[in-house]
């Protein structure tokens, strides 16, 4: 027994290590929640915990703008597409927290949280490895649009006025985008692991090339200074 705790023991230190290397050598995205610490009061707080929604982007991901309402069709707009990377956490007991995080990407192997690092640390100076990752999946998203070439009717200024119901007259391939999106949680386990008098928790999730920093204050001000 006493071997396998060892082993477990160095098996965690090699996986914070390697969190935190790729911490060190990987662009940063914050996201905060300012909510009320679930364990100072547990009859009156509920155990799941705000979502944070950190939002980023890919120059090669991009979507047609939505006509206005009551319009059939407009021209041809593109926005940025909106990648959702979020993480909440659910107060199993006092002893375990789950944290179900999601990752968006372009690239299947990124989105896959397998592939992502994670650790927990606390305003006391404390910092903890999971258990493990439960329940992972991996989607395929796949966003179409119509696509139509349709005549406009023009002013003396050369203003679109008008834009006829012709498309039908030149046929275009439907337009499309696809991302994957990465789910699972991350379990932590520790003896008392949110007491009442921790001001902060947050959760690091990384890999080389990206990480993400999800934070929940549950001061009444202030909290981690972001570094």
């Amino acid at each position: 027994m006493g071997d396998c705790r060892r082993r477990r023991a160095l098996e965690w230190s090699v996986a914070g290590l390697a969190a935190a290397w790729a911490i060190a050598c990987s662009p940063t995205f914050r996201g905060r929640a300012i909510q009320p610490n679930p364990s100072a009061s547990p009859t009156e707080t509920l155990r799941t915990s705000e979502a944070i929604d950190i939002v980023t982007g890919d120059m090669e991901l991009n979507v047609p703008r939505p006509p206005p309402p009551g319009v059939p069709a407009s021209v041809i707009h593109f926005d940025r597409y909106k990648l959702h990377n979020t993480a909440w956490f659910t107060m199993v007991s006092r002893d375990r927290l789950r944290f179900h995080v999601q990752i968006e990407h372009k690239w299947k192997e990124y989105a896959d949280l397998g592939t992502w690092h994670a650790y927990l640390e606390d305003d006391q100076g404390h910092r903890y490895v999971p258990e493990g990752l439960d329940r992972a999946t991996t989607k395929l998203l796949v966003t179409m649009w119509d696509v139509e070439t349709r005549s406009v009717e023009r002013n003396q200024f050369g203003d679109i006025m008008a834009i006829n119901d012709d498309g039908w007259k030149r046929r275009q391939p439907l337009g499309s985008l696809a991302v994957f999106r990465g789910n699972g949680d991350f379990v932590f386990y520790k003896r008392d692991i949110l007491p009442a008098n921790v001001r902060w928790l947050r959760l690091v999730v990384a890999r080389s090339g990206e990480a993400f920093e999800f934070t929940w204050d549950f001061a009444d001000a202030g909290g981690p200074e972001d570094r």
